[in-house]
């Protein structure tokens, strides 16, 4: 017999939220064997789900060819994709100095220390934008945190 409740009765359903799973990838720039694309107004880098890209943008400069670290050249435009909404993405700029020159391109929402940024993100996007560097500025890696 089926467990049918007597009219009137109050039923409740309760569900269990699936649980939230924060992954962790890192892009280095290391070689150029991450690097998809290239050419004079755009590069695109690719490693473990997460995608790079350097527009050229208002810059005067095609974009940089490969130098280790990476070079992103003054008022170039870089997109940070991932596969999942993003939590945060840490900048290894390789020296304080251009730790600094990005702090300042993204703003208040960076925190600076040494020679790293962090972005921390609070809406759900699968990708993030600095829209006009004010400086060039080298990386060694980027590691992006996001929500499986």
């Amino acid at each position: 017999e089926a467990n049918i409740p007597s009219e009137g009765a109050q039923v409740v359903v309760t569900t269990e939220a699936a649980p939230v799973v924060e992954l962790t990838a890192t892009i280095t720039f290391d070689n150029k064997s991450k690097r998809t694309n290239f050419t004079t107004s755009q590069q695109v880098w690719k490693e473990n789900g997460i995608v790079v890209t350097n527009d050229k943008a208002s810059s005067t400069n095609a974009v940089a060819n490969y130098v280790k670290p990476a070079r992103f050249y003054a008022n170039t435009k870089i997109t940070v994709e991932a596969p999942g909404n993003i939590v945060s993405i840490e900048f290894d700029c390789n020296s304080s100095s251009y730790a600094t020159a990005l702090k300042k391109s993204i703003g208040n929402s960076a925190t600076a220390s040494s020679d790293k940024v962090t972005v921390t993100l609070t809406d759900e996007m699968t990708s993030f934008v600095i829209e006009k560097l004010s400086a060039q500025v080298r990386m060694d890696s980027i590691t992006v945190t996001y929500l499986e």
